[in-house]
């Protein structure tokens, strides 16, 4: 295979996908991370020093395929030169000033660049030569980097932190994916044949689903929801998502229930969690003392989760699957981290940053939107999403 052949396979990538070797170009050419409060604006008097980057790598070639996976390791060393290992034997030494000049570089392609592209020959050379074969590392347990760090505060070195890289160079990142398990059923009265044919068939002229048009139908015709849950797994016998909810708290399925009945039935236009906690307070849905405690602490641990790594589909056990924190990269380029080991910051900035998003409708959302007919009953069911803002 040749280099060019490797590079079209194996270097192109959108803007937020392109983030993640920039980042590590450039942490390893300034040294340092740079940290965030919780409102995601950086605090020019604390940062890590960057000790090594850790990528995995899978490489190509017919003798590289025994040994897929590699580990490379980009050790800072006092004079400010990187060494550059693959599975601990060193392979290169660069400075530091260059995988900063490349980092540059790579920053001012992604920013003039549209959809799926690759960088210039210069980039591509400089990829090759640190051995960054691919755009995105192999993720382990939802890390798309490992630091090596010393806090300067205290002293404190911590090693091979796993962190997620978020960047605002492309479309805002998600938090919560949505999936057909995410999506809350329904049960329909006052619903028959005729109507579910013609709400069905509420679509703009692309064939697109009206769902707002859809649910004011439902409304406009009488139709009464029963909330029944999530979707039971043929597997397990029982609700994946609510399992997981219900670690958290046995009452977040109910108030998923209400957000979602808010957005959809209802006047209101926000999307920002926040904002939807206020509405939870103010309504106080679950009839629970002290709501504002009580909610604002519930949908937090509901967004750490999701960052540690609950998902609808996959049995959890409470344990987070990422050790560092976030990495976002600004849209002009300025780098910083919010650490999850400083949780109540870290679930603080989740809080503030995060919206719901409604997905598309279709299988993989669990046909949303859709009424259905089993056993002689009408369903309806509505999901979501949840992004950083």
């Amino acid at each position: 295979m040749t280099k060019d052949n490797k590079n079209d396979k194996t270097r192109k990538g959108n803007r937020g996908e392109w983030s993640e070797p920039y980042v590590a170009l450039k942490i390893l050419g300034e040294g340092k991370l740079n940290l965030s409060d919780d409102d995601g604006n950086t605090m020019s008097d604390q940062w890590l020093n960057i000790l090594e980057v850790i990528r995995h790598e899978t490489f190509f070639s017919e003798e590289e395929q025994k040994n897929k996976d590699k580990v490379i390791k980009y050790k800072r060393s006092s004079d400010n030169v990187v060494d550059i290992y693959i599975d601990n034997k060193l392979d290169i030494s660069i400075t530091s000033k260059e995988f900063l000049a490349y980092a540059t570089k790579l920053k001012e392609n992604i920013l003039k660049s549209r959809g799926i592209f690759s960088t210039n020959d210069d980039i591509e050379s400089f990829l090759d030569k640190i051995s960054l074969n691919h755009i995105k590392a192999k993720s382990i347990k939802k890390s798309d980097i490992f630091i090596s760090t010393i806090d300067p505060r205290t002293s404190i070195s911590r090693e091979n932190i796993g962190f997620s890289i978020k960047s605002k160079f492309g479309n805002n990142p998600t938090l919560f994916n949505t999936g057909s398990n995410s999506a809350a059923v329904y049960k329909l009265t006052n619903m028959n044949d005729k109507l579910m044919e013609e709400i069905n068939n509420l679509n703009d002229d692309k064939g697109h689903t009206l769902v707002s048009k859809r649910c004011e139908t439902l409304v406009n015709n009488g139709c009464q929801l029963e909330f029944i849950g999530f979707p039971i797994s043929i597997k397990h016998g029982y609700s994946i998502f609510e399992e997981n909810l219900d670690i958290i708290n046995p009452r977040l399925k109910d108030v998923i229930d209400f957000i979602l009945r808010t957005h959809f039935f209802t006047s209101t236009s926000t999307s920002n969690v926040k904002d939807m906690v206020d509405i939870l307070i103010q309504q106080n849905p679950c009839n629970v003392t002290r709501p504002k405690e009580k909610y604002t602490y519930m949908i937090k641990s509901f967004l750490y989760a999701a960052y540690c790594g609950l998902t609808a589909g996959t049995l959890w056990d409470g344990k987070s699957q990422v050790n560092g924190g976030f990495i976002e990269v600004q849209k002009d380029g300025n780098v910083t981290a919010s650490v999850a080991l400083e949780s109540d910051m870290f679930k603080s900035y989740l809080f503030k940053h995060c919206y719901f998003e409604w997905p598309s409708t279709g299988k993989k959302h669990g046909n949303y939107a859709y009424v259905y007919k089993e056993n002689g009953e009408y369903y309806f069911r509505l999901n979501f999403q949840i992004r950083y803002k």
